[in-house]
């Protein structure tokens, strides 16, 4: 069998997991039933931000890091499973659209030092650019093995962007717990693992 993603089947379940992923990061990844509030891994990103700690991580802001890092995986992913004209045209809009959910407010015009708005700005540009240059890629190289790469990385990179940010709730003393949403989007990063690695051939997985 070959590397690339050649069965319709897998390739629908792989779209199907990843649609179902951004639907994960749009849920509640942390609630706090004292005050009532739940954030998603957008909202969560920004709530993090704006603490003033996090100004002094390396790299600077590295929960929002980590928990933005999502949309460009997920953008990635659809640029690797992308094989022929049709995948291709819907991986591209797919990702383009992805690109456009991760930009900066208009201000970011107006106060481009703003380190928030820099890292959204770049990690904008950032997916866009590799989701739209892995597509053609899948021609030239074994795809499933950066497939899996990315959602391995994913996974890990998810879990500990919440983890951070529930250290962050903890000095706050507020009492949250991890929402639906990272459970979706965990589970989907699992779900394509397991997909990818049932692709590759026997001898690879030796």
């Amino acid at each position: 069998m070959s590397q690339r993603i050649h069965s319709n089947n897998s390739y629908l379940t792989m779209l199907a997991l990843i649609a179902v992923a951004c639907c994960g990061y749009a849920l509640p990844w942390i609630v706090v039933p004292a005050a009532s509030m739940t954030l998603n891994g957008h909202d969560l990103a920004e709530w993090a931000s704006l603490v003033p700690s996090q100004r002094a991580t390396s790299p600077p802001l590295l929960a929002p890091l980590l928990l933005r890092f999502q949309l460009v995986m997920l953008s990635m992913l659809l640029g690797v499973i992308a094989a022929g004209r049709r995948r291709m045209a819907i991986a591209a809009v797919a990702i383009c659209l992805l690109w456009a959910a991760q930009l900066p407010p208009f201000e970011f015009v107006y106060d481009i030092n703003n380190l928030n708005y820099r890292q959204q700005f770049s990690l904008a540009a950032f997916s866009l650019i590799a989701g739209l240059c892995l597509i053609p890629l899948q021609t030239r190289r074994p795809s499933l093995l950066v497939f899996l790469s990315i959602a391995a990385a994913g996974l890990v990179t998810s879990a500990l962007g919440l983890s951070m940010a529930l250290g962050l709730y903890g000095a706050f003393e507020l009492d949250a717990v991890a929402g639906a949403g990272i459970w979706v989007l965990g589970l989907s990063y699992v779900a394509l693992i397991a997909i990818a690695f049932r692709e590759m051939p026997v001898s690879r997985r030796r």
